[in-house]
């Protein structure tokens, strides 16, 4: 079962990777001075909040209600306020932008844009339960005797319901609205 302290080290594990790369396309002698100070902003917000998930540690001892602070949301909501002034966006940043790519009422850190989830049906509770063990689809198909494909209409339903793009957003959404705990 995953713990918020690995969905921390997860997304800045991706994170950091996304970093070394902005080090080398703002480097590189075909991007324009614009350009390089952009991926050099990118890169600063990105490292800030590597910093911020390695330092928000969440007490073992204590049930997490929240995934992320609220520092960690403003990051993220920077990071994204960046990335869409960018413009067109190509490969890394496209990744950086499917990594952080949370509802906007998620990162609002006021609680004010706070939206009633739609319900998920049984089977997706069940599905939305087993995310955070980082089993396969077809892991998740055998333990509840149910197709890949049918796993996999399931997490795309849980993925349209949130408003989220992968795992690690749906996880953290899950655990926000008390459909999940650790």
């Amino acid at each position: 079962m995953k713990t918020a302290r690995d969905l921390h080290d997860d997304i800045s594990e991706e994170l950091s990777a996304i970093c070394n790369i902005l080090d080398s396309l703002a480097g590189r002698a075909d991007s324009s001075p614009d350009d390089r100070g952009k991926f050099r902003t990118i890169r600063n917000q990105v490292t800030k909040l590597c910093d911020l998930l390695s330092a928000d540690i969440p007490l073992i001892a204590e049930k997490s209600k929240t995934v992320f602070s609220i520092e960690i949301r403003k990051a993220i909501s920077e990071i994204n306020n960046s990335l869409d002034g960018f413009g067109e966006l190509g490969g890394t940043l496209t990744d950086l932008r499917s990594n952080l790519n949370f509802p906007k009422y998620f990162l609002d850190e006021s609680g004010k844009n706070q939206r009633v989830l739609t319900p998920l049906t049984k089977r997706e509770r069940e599905v939305l339960l087993l995310l955070p063990r980082g089993i396969t689809a077809k892991a998740m198909a055998s333990e509840l005797f149910l197709t890949e494909a049918t796993i996999k209409s399931h997490l795309a339903s849980i993925y349209q319901k949130f408003e989220v793009v992968n795992r690690t957003q749906a996880i953290a959404i899950g655990i926000e609205n008390k459909l999940l705990a650790f």
